[in-house]
């Protein structure tokens, strides 16, 4: 494990910071309340109670800070930084609300405080100290067209440092520092909340930093990126091309055109038969599979094979290709000893829908990309490919961010070859990018030993990484913790949701009150609340999150629509 960078932070002028009997006094002369090396305010503004942008909930009169930390000349002659952005609250409520990013972060957030869950009110508004921050690169400045765009900074050795832990402990540290001095004592409680690539941030805290935050909550965290991305995104990618090979179907640059490989009504027709033949297995046909974990390929294949074209491809039937397509994306990327590379995934029904219906898209935007698109845009070849070859692997490869490159980038993964660049260090990448980034560890002895507790809520069809992965760590956790993981860690799962919200499921929940509860009430969240959004083909229905591995389970009476008539079990 990497120790934390030295970092001394001294308070002064504590007592003097009581001359400035207003706010606004207090709000310019943060920066020399707390003497912080490397620490340049940028900007400290008073802003009186109103709404935000001119949208949103109305945010309380409060401080808003924007600074930076390290600031520095990297790889190539650009400019590198961590910046934050910082926001302290009139009416403070004595805690802490660290907002976790999001893709391969790169912009400094609004320091609002995203409670996750489709929840319309922000942890600033409840009165929290809220900081955000860039992970130390800006998509702007540190943006190389030839080197994969925006993450161009995975060809600066500590911009990727900064990325994989120290840019959230450097910045932990700052906020808590420039909060002591602001309100004149340290957070009574903190908290880090984010999901995908915030939701890894989240879990890294929890195992290299265990003594920073009292609540994490992990929404489709991404603990196992790397892996996820390299052998999740190119098997995606290869498994795919297979179809529009197949069909003839290339796009501009003469690249296998992802996007055209299932029609919206070819994807509905899967999501139909994986729901034909494991809606029933929690003893109750509703459009939901609770019971995931027994909807396996055994289950499925039946339904898969009836849908399958006896002779041209139909609309109304699936090509042979697409199938096996299909099968192999869920089955994931395996070794020659049918060792997964990285995780198989669950079969559920929010892979898609009807044409037309706006909770289908999530699955395939992530892995095809629009089919009315004219270009190749799935989230795995714009994002996924320049991560993959810029920061996932060593020593980060040259690859242009537009044309025919990021397809063929995915194309030529080979997953045996390739599999070394995740452990491999070179002279000037001295870390590896499992050292750096990965968050799986399942020791969370220290997490623990501080009483810490930890919600991770991800949807069992989530396109970018797998619940089977996670239900497999929590198990380990489990495990080495003789059977007490919950008594610190407790997993729900959303069956059809896909990526940090969507699909066609209940993905509107207040798992933030529920973790903020288990800190402050010793109340452990056995169950949430969640209802489904506008878009879900049940708008309205509520249903209970279960704490794994129990799940939800129809009484026997009592409207379906109701999450009161379902127990967890």
């Amino acid at each position: 494990m990497l120790k934390a960078c030295s970092f001394a932070i001294t308070l002064t002028g504590l007592l003097a910071s009581a001359a400035f009997g207003q706010d606004a006094g207090k709000c310019t002369f943060i920066g020399g309340l707390a003497k912080i090396p490397g620490l340049k305010i940028r900007s400290a503004t008073l802003n009186a109670a109103g709404q935000a942008q001119g949208r949103g909930p109305t945010l309380p009169s409060h401080c808003e800070i924007q600074g930076s930390l390290n600031d520095r000349t990297g790889a190539n002659g650009q400019n590198y930084a961590i910046r934050f952005h910082l926001r302290l609250p009139a009416d403070w409520n004595g805690r802490f609300f660290f907002e976790g990013g999001g893709g391969s972060n790169g912009n400094v957030g609004n320091a609002l405080g995203n409670l996750q869950g489709q929840q319309r009110g922000n942890a600033l508004t409840l009165g929290y100290a809220v900081v955000s921050q860039d992970s130390g690169h800006d998509n702007a400045a540190n943006n190389d067209p030839n080197r994969s765009g925006a993450a161009t900074f995975g060809f600066d050795p500590q911009a990727r440092l900064d990325f994989g832990y120290n840019s959230y402990d450097v910045v932990t540290r700052t906020a808590k520092a420039l909060i002591q001095a602001y309100y004149g004592r340290a957070p009574e409680r903190s908290y880090y909340v984010g999901c995908s690539e915030g939701g890894r941030e989240g879990m890294m805290m929890s195992q290299r930093f265990p003594d920073y935050f009292d609540g994490i909550l992990a929404c489709s965290p991404g603990f196992n990126l790397p892996k996820a991305a390299l052998f999740g995104h190119g098997w995606d990618a290869q498994s795919f091309a297979a179809v529009a090979k197949a069909a003839g179907i290339y796009d501009r640059f003469g690249q296998p055109f992802l996007n055209k490989t299932f029609a919206d009504e070819d994807l509905d027709l899967v999501s139909q038969a994986i729901l034909g033949a494991c809606d029933s297995l929690d003893n109750l046909a509703d459009g939901i599979i609770d019971n995931f974990p027994a909807c396996t390929l055994a289950v499925v294949k039946p339904k898969l094979d009836a849908i399958a074209c006896k002779g041209p491809k139909r609309a109304t039937c699936l090509s042979a290709v697409q199938v096996t397509a299909i099968e192999n994306v869920f089955a994931g990327a395996r070794d020659s000893k049918n060792q997964p590379f990285y995780s198989d995934w669950a079969w559920d029904r929010g892979i898609g829908g009807k044409l037309g219906d706006n909770y289908n898209q999530g699955w395939r935007i992530w892995k095809i990309g629009a089919y009315d698109s004219a270009a190749n845009n799935a989230i795995i070849v714009g994002l996924g490919s320049g991560a993959v070859s810029a920061v996932f692997t060593t020593p980060p490869t040259e690859v242009a961010a537009a044309g025919a490159a990021p397809v063929a980038y995915l194309m030529g993964i080979d997953f045996a070859r390739d599999a070394p660049k995740l452990t491999a260090e070179t002279p000037v990448y001295t870390k590896a990018v499992l050292d750096f980034m990965n968050a799986s560890s399942t020791d969370l002895s220290g997490f623990r030993k501080h009483n810490g507790k930890l919600v991770i809520v991800q949807g069992v069809s989530d396109p970018v990484f797998s619940i089977n992965d996670t239900i497999r760590w929590w198990n380990d956790v489990n495990k080495i913790n003789s059977g007490s993981a919950a008594d610190f860690v407790r997993l729900f799962a959303v069956p059809g949701m896909n990526h940090c919200s969507g699909g066609p499921a209940t993905d509107q929940f207040d798992a933030f009150t529920a973790l903020v509860n288990w800190v402050e009430k010793s109340a452990a969240p056995d169950r949430i609340v969640a209802t489904a959004g506008g878009t879900a083909p049940w708008p309205g229905r509520t249903r209970p999150l279960c704490s794994y591995p129990k799940q939800a389970r129809y009484k026997g009476s009592g409207s379906i629509e109701d999450a009161a008539n379902f127990v967890c079990q």
